[in-house]
């Protein structure tokens, strides 16, 4: 009960990320609230009493309600009308009593109807009416009175929230007045969410319409009655409730405060039963025991929430849900399309729930120090979608992006030791069949054992196709999206074994998308992942002034001579040379390269010191195979990797670049931003060169897809139709073609792909050389930025 409302117990493709105009008049306020990397909170409207509501409407007005009386005008420019829309006396107003809610009419633009909720001075006791006024300019007039008597014998659990549906109703909350019966008691309008239609006040689909039921909006219902205006019922104190835009149809989410315990997040069913006051979030109440935790669940008769959270799990404590305001597909970075933001009045923190792919949610941090929250709302203006909130403190505050809709926030890394989360020969990440062709199948790649959290928003993965069924290849993308014109690796014939990195931006739930074009069984081993932020000192990408050669076993470089026998390892340093330096370095980029195979194997890389993972990182398949794949890879004890070979090989390791770790100063050059693969080059369509010989150097420009200045490139490099055994190399344009390699083949008419990371230091232009002729496909999945 620690406060006044504690009482409720309440690139598109690579598009550049532009700053959005701001059309209200807005200034920062003294104590800048946090909110995420690329989001401002600005303050639109002060001096604006007790705010607890607020609308908008089509003319880009704003109204807020305040809880001493007034509707406040908030002109299009961003001042407040002096006087008020509506002033209403004669009200209640202890404690949480008063005008508590208001909303604009679908047909706002035309009819010119506004909906209030307040507590008014009844004959004997305070009650709580819904009324419809018409606005004429700034001013609203003509009250029509359209549910009265709710009950306010206490002074708290008013409810009082007013939202339309899509399919035009009127949807109200109202608290139990703090009285649980009331919640189960289907004569009273109390603890309920109600449904009207104005104009024909009953809806024909509401729950209760049979003889046994009457209308209730003049009083309860007589002993033995339902009230026909009852939605949903078994409430607390649904204080705010809030419309999903994204939904086909309506779906409405309800923020019910709890008691002593928890807070929750209800979706609402009509005719469906929440539980009060039996039940207080996923659990009975007083305590947290006979706990459900299946969200949207009926069990025993009650509806479970989608998500709870308990007093005490954050300091200071939450202990009142208020607003709720959901994300619009497409209006913000993809991070947060489609997703929910809700607050808490006592702890001044709002969360994310997002669309998790698979039906459910996921719930995050989004922003704190917001002060006592009380009404949310998603609002389209002319510079974008904004989520305004009103505080008791008399403001209107919004938030924002900076960054243009769809767009990926930059991103930090964060290494793994390699870690399975897929393997479809045993079960791993997957139950089914060995994929077949064109099957897709999904995998959870945050969570778990991956060590990858629920924030992160792009991944390293090294997959690996095997037992491949025919020629042709595999793609990945993030979940929720549909699949890109690319490949992420790629099969020669029958029974191919072949492994490539990925770097892929997560998509809905923490999910990627796996495609394979003839069936192959799969296997993926996360190596790191990123996580958004607009500056940071550890995880920012620094490529190597030109690709350099570590290792080679054939000559002795970076080891003796020799090949490493069946079973063998080595160490490698790393630290301190071909331009990665000593210290300061959190993980390298590296392509490890096998070539005079004895027969087929793996070879495993892992940080020097760590216990060798149930990894792999290059597959050579038969005799004399050579084969290169990119690795990110933390350095071990002393600067170094190991390297695991489970049959005899030559090994080679070049290095193009490191990440940096905590000990570097912070920056925002070197972070990632991801996107789904986008196809730049494809030979054989001439798109935009045909075939190239044997020798050729061709220098492509990404300057027009990538923003000026960025460090590096993420491409998928794929050679086809190849005329011998040989070999691919790209760096920047400006330098001197280096002794080190990026794709390599063992003979004619294969087909291979291997990740690279492309240093951009010659003005977003790399060149790329081939010793024999092939046709060569292009596909990228991010850039480094500036």
């Amino acid at each position: 009960m620690s406060s006044r409302f504690r009482s409720l117990v309440a690139l598109a493709v690579l598009a550049l990320a532009a700053p959005l105009a701001v059309t209200i008049n807005a200034s920062p306020a003294a104590a800048a609230p946090s909110v995420p990397d690329g989001f401002t909170n600005l303050l639109a409207a002060s001096s604006l009493g007790l705010a607890v509501d607020l609308t908008d409407l089509p003319d880009g007005r704003m109204l807020v309600a305040a809880q001493d009386g007034q509707v406040w005008v908030i002109a299009a420019n961003g001042t407040t009308v002096a006087t008020p829309a509506v002033t209403l006396t004669g009200l209640c107003r202890a404690n949480e009593q008063g005008l508590l809610g208001v909303d604009a009419d679908p047909g706002f633009a035309t009819n010119h109807f506004i909906y209030v909720y307040y507590t008014r001075n009844g004959t004997s006791n305070c009650e709580n009416r819904v009324s419809r006024f018409t606005m004429t300019g700034d001013t609203a007039a003509s009250e029509q009175i359209l549910i009265d008597h709710i009950a306010s014998l206490a002074p708290n659990h008013e409810g009082g929230d007013l939202q339309f549906g899509k399919d035009g109703y009127l949807y109200i909350s109202s608290g139990d007045d703090a009285n649980g019966a009331n919640a189960q008691d289907l004569s009273n309008l109390a603890g309920k969410i109600l449904r009207i239609a104005p104009g024909a006040p009953i809806p024909g689909s509401n729950p209760f319409l049979g003889s046994d039921s009457v209308s209730c909006a003049s009083g309860p219902a007589p002993s033995g009655k339902k009230c026909q205006e009852i939605a949903a019922f078994g409430f607390r104190n649904p204080f705010r409730i809030s419309a999903d835009p994204n939904a086909a149809g309506t779906r409405i989410f309800v923020n019910d405060v709890g008691l002593d315990t928890a807070e929750e997040v209800d979706e609402l069913v009509i005719g469906g039963n929440y539980g009060w006051p039996t039940r207080e979030g996923f659990c009975l109440i007083n305590g947290r025991s006979g706990c459900h935790n299946v969200p949207g669940a009926t069990v025993g008769g009650f509806i479970d929430p989608l998500i709870d959270y308990t007093h005490a799990q954050y300091n200071p404590p939450c202990e009142a849900v208020i607003g709720g305001a959901f994300v619009p597909t497409g209006s913000w970075p993809a991070h947060y399309s489609g997703g929910y933001l809700y607050g808490d009045e006592v702890c001044g923190r709002m969360w994310a729930l997002l669309p998790n792919g698979a039906g459910g949610w996921t719930n995050e941090d989004f922003a704190s120090g917001l002060g006592p929250i009380t009404s949310m709302r998603t609002v389209q203006q002319a510079s974008g979608w904004a989520v305004y909130y009103t505080t008791l403190s008399g403001e209107l505050r919004r938030i924002s992006s900076n960054l243009a809709p769809g767009t990926t926030l930059p991103s930090a890394f964060h290494p793994l030791t390699p870690t399975r989360i897929l393997d479809t020969r045993n079960g791993t990440g997957y139950t089914g069949r060995k994929p077949a062709a064109g099957d897709t199948i999904s995998v959870k790649v945050t969570g778990g054992g991956s060590g990858v959290p629920n924030d992160a928003v792009a991944v390293a993965v090294n997959v690996t196709g095997t037992e491949a069924n025919a020629a042709g290849y595999v793609t990945v993308w993030p979940s929720g999206e549909s699949r890109p014109l690319a490949s992420s690796l790629n099969f020669s014939g029958a029974n191919d074994t072949a492994a490539n990195a990925a770097i892929v931006r997560l998509g809905l739930g923490g999910q990627i998308n796996l495609f394979t074009q003839n069936g192959a069984h799969l296997v993926g081993d996360v190596t790191g992942y990123w996580t958004e932020t607009a500056t940071a000192q550890a995880g920012r990408f620094v490529p190597v002034a030109n690709p350099a050669r570590l290792l080679d076993t054939r000559t002795g470089n970076g080891s003796p001579v020799g090949i490493v026998g069946a079973g063998g390892s080595l160490d490698l340093q790393v630290g301190g040379r071909g331009g990665i330096p000593s210290t300061g370095v959190s993980a390298v980029a590296l392509t490890v390269t096998v070539t005079n195979t004895a027969t087929s194997g793996f070879v495993t890389a892992w940080p020097t010191g760590a216990t060798k993972p149930l990894a792999s990182s290059v597959n050579p398949v038969g005799a004399n195979d050579i084969r290169s794949n990119l690795v990110l890879l933390p350095l071990g004890s002393g600067g170094k990797i190991s390297l695991y070979t489970l049959q005899a090989t030559h090994l080679v390791v070049d290095v193009a670049g490191y990440f940096t770790d905590g000990s570097a100063s912070s920056g925002t050059s070197g972070l990632l931003v991801a996107n789904s693969p986008v196809r730049r080059i494809y030979t054989p369509g001439n798109n935009p060169f045909g075939r190239l010989n044997g020798g050729d150097v061709a220098t492509v420009d990404y300057s027009t897809v990538i923003p000026s200045g960025a460090v590096a490139i993420v491409t998928n490099l794929t050679v086809d139709g190849t005329a011998a055994a040989g070999y691919l190399t790209a760096w920047p344009a400006s330098q001197s073609q280096p002794t080190a390699s990026n794709v390599n083949w063992s003979a004619a008419r294969q087909t291979r792909a291997a990740l690279a990371i492309s240093s951009l230091a010659s003005a977003g232009k790399v060149s790329y050389f081939q010793n024999v002729g092939l046709d060569f496909v292009v596909d990228d999945s991010g850039y480094f930025t500036a």
